[in-house]
């Protein structure tokens, strides 16, 4: 998945997947960025007009190397495929689809509280997902993305709960 996308075979890959980059808080994901550990890279799906808007803080991380913007894809599979955590430091979402998609990947996810993004009133902190109280705060917002990143044990558990969660929002059971 990564070769198909263009995207560095070794080291993490976090995912940001988003249309509208500053509401769904690309800015704060990449003064984070350099928080992480060396070998982490940051991959942005979304509408490529976006991209010019957050030139600026593209160059003031100082992580220009470690920032991949994929462009929109017609089927974002490949990108959940290569990457080891995603992160959703949202200022408004409803529901948040993404990390619905993500969590049914096994993703570790890192996303904003339900006062900011809807899908978190149905996640528990540590056990499904790494919950963020202020979307806008870089120092926690890198602390979760490392931990989702390197902590094995807190990994397998996120990816399996998630899961778990993830199952129960299948179209045929909501249906029902």
């Amino acid at each position: 998945a990564r070769a198909l996308l263009g995207l560095p075979a070794q080291g993490r890959c976090v995912l940001f997947v988003g249309n509208d980059f500053h509401k769904k808080g690309l800015p704060t994901l990449l003064a984070a960025l350099a928080q992480l550990p060396a070998d982490a890279f940051l991959a942005v799906v979304g509408n490529p007009a976006q991209q010019v808007l957050v030139e600026d803080e593209v160059q003031a991380c100082g992580q220009r190397e470690r920032v991949y913007f994929l462009g929109a894809l017609s089927r974002v599979d490949a990108a959940y495929q290569a990457a080891d955590c995603l992160a959703h430091p949202t200022l408004e979402d409803t529901f948040a689809m993404v990390v619905l998609e993500a969590l049914s990947h096994g993703l570790p996810t890192v996303v904003s509280s339900a006062r900011y993004c809807g899908i978190a009133a149905e996640l528990h902190d540590g056990e499904d997902a790494l919950l963020l109280e202020d979307p806008c705060d870089t120092q926690a917002l890198a602390h979760a993305l490392n931990r989702a990143l390197t902590d094995t044990a807190l990994i397998i558990q996120l990816r399996q709960h998630g899961q778990v969660l993830a199952r129960r929002h299948l179209w045929t059971q909501i249906a029902q």
